[in-house]
């Protein structure tokens, strides 16, 4: 059967994830979103009587693992804890683990369940989101919590990427996009530069994902989702990284995160850096993905990715200006 990463689940997948966590009985399940990474499907079951909906994520590249998982929910529990609400992460019945694999329509693929979150997301622009989400990332930076030793994913802090021979390795099987590396070759190289010569510092345990979007207002208040990339980093430089998503609102969300006594400052480009090394890194990825013939589907949903990350790259002057801004 065609994989279109937009499908929702298959008759055949719902009736395996429900047995697998104990669900009750299928009765329908819905797309919701899709990502990089995977897709979002509300499943709606009958358990014990009464009409119950569940979140069901599907891995494209079937990168779930279980001590990731585990490490992820014990993170979630400590700032529950502190204020910070996460919907829980279901296990399967037999064996308590949290990921389950059906052989489907992808060919086989990876599915975890958490609890649904009924309500609206946030926007940055709503007056209660950033109030909101930077309380929570100064929670999280005062809990501190430790990563014994673990080590920063390479994702936030470092750029391998020559990006003139990915130009010429797409210039056959995608030559617009050969062509928009070229034309930012310079920003490119200059970003690339200063993300690897930031040397690192002391890392913390954080969401490393915390925006608007994974904000959902619910009957009860807010809940943050979305902690699967929860891990190693440094706080003032998730700091960073908010804040800089959030464009014309960065400087009232690093009000609000000194409001909230948020303990990191933002002082230098250094600072920045993550967010720099996640945008070019994710136009990497998603340009490469272009030379991937064995996911197809992928190849519109990248294209569009890399115009839109090459569209918004910053440049060192404005990175400059973003941290003068804020002093």
């Amino acid at each position: 059967m065609k994989f279109d990463p937009t499908d929702t689940l298959p008759p055949a997948t719902m009736t395996a994830i429900v047995a697998a966590y104990g669900l009750g009985e299928p009765i329908e399940a819905s797309f919701v979103a899709r990502g990089a990474m995977g897709a979002v499907n509300r499943l709606r079951t009958r358990l014990n009587g009464a009409v119950r909906d569940w979140t069901v994520k599907r891995s494209y590249w079937n990168h779930y693992a279980e001590p990731a998982i585990e490490e992820e929910v014990t993170f979630t529990r400590a700032c529950a804890e502190a204020g910070v609400v996460a919907p829980q992460s279901l296990r399967r019945i037999a064996d308590g683990a949290f990921v389950t694999a059906v052989d489907d329509q992808t060919g086989g693929s990876q599915y975890r369940v958490l609890e649904w979150v009924d309500g609206v997301a946030g926007g940055s622009g709503h007056e209660r989101t950033i109030p909101a989400l930077m309380g929570w990332l100064a929670r999280i930076h005062t809990l501190a919590l430790s990563t014994y030793g673990k080590p920063v994913d390479p994702w936030f802090i470092r750029i391998s990427y020559d990006w003139g021979a990915l130009a010429v390795r797409l210039e056959a099987r995608a030559p617009e996009i050969a062509r928009l590396l070229r034309e930012h070759r310079a920003e490119l190289d200059e970003l690339t530069g200063l993300v690897n010569r930031t040397p690192e510092a002391r890392t913390i345990w954080c969401h490393t994902d915390i925006g608007a979007s994974n904000l959902i207002w619910s009957a009860g208040g807010p809940v943050l989702i979305d902690w699967e990339n929860s891990g190693a980093l440094v706080p003032r430089q998730e700091l960073g990284l908010l804040i800089r998503s959030l464009g014309d609102d960065g400087r009232r969300a690093y009000d609000a995160y000194l409001a909230a006594n948020g303990p990191e400052r933002i002082s230098t480009l250094g600072d920045l850096t993550t967010s720099v090394a996640v945008h070019l890194n994710y136009l990497g990825v998603q340009a490469e993905l272009l030379l991937d013939d064995e996911h197809p589907e992928q190849h519109d949903f990248a294209r569009s990715q890399v115009e839109s990350a090459a569209a918004s790259l910053p440049t060192i002057g404005s990175l400059d200006a973003f941290v003068a801004g804020l002093q």
